[in-house]
């Protein structure tokens, strides 16, 4: 598991640098209004992206994992990192996982916070 950097987005517009996924990544969430994290994908293998939510529902049942699909060749996908992430540890980092055929190859990440 990797602990992302998160890049700050300024007003004279920076592009953020990617890096390569892992299976398993941690990123902070901010404020829960004002962080995303982007993934790309350059491998033939749509994958699946999934979001750890912590606790349980007010039915005793586990809190439902958001399960995305991160299209094959060209695929974006831009996850908002919402305060329901947070494990409630104190990092304040939420966990996204990435599965499929091929795992993680071709796959890039970052984590970007808007000023």
């Amino acid at each position: 598991m990797a602990a992302l950097t998160t890049q700050n987005i300024v007003d004279a517009g920076t592009a953020p640098t990617f890096v390569a996924a892992a299976a398993s990544d941690t990123a902070e969430i901010g404020s829960g209004v004002n962080t995303y994290v982007h993934y790309k994908n350059t491998d033939s293998n749509a994958k699946t992206i999934t979001i750890t939510v912590p606790g349980n529902t007010s039915y005793g049942e586990p809190n439902p994992d958001p399960a995305l699909t991160l299209p094959a060749n060209t695929g974006e996908l831009r996850i908002p990192l919402r305060k329901i992430y947070d494990p409630g540890d104190g990092t304040g980092r939420a966990t996204l996982a990435v599965t499929g055929t091929g795992g993680v190859t071709g796959v890039t990440v970052a984590v970007v916070r808007l000023g």
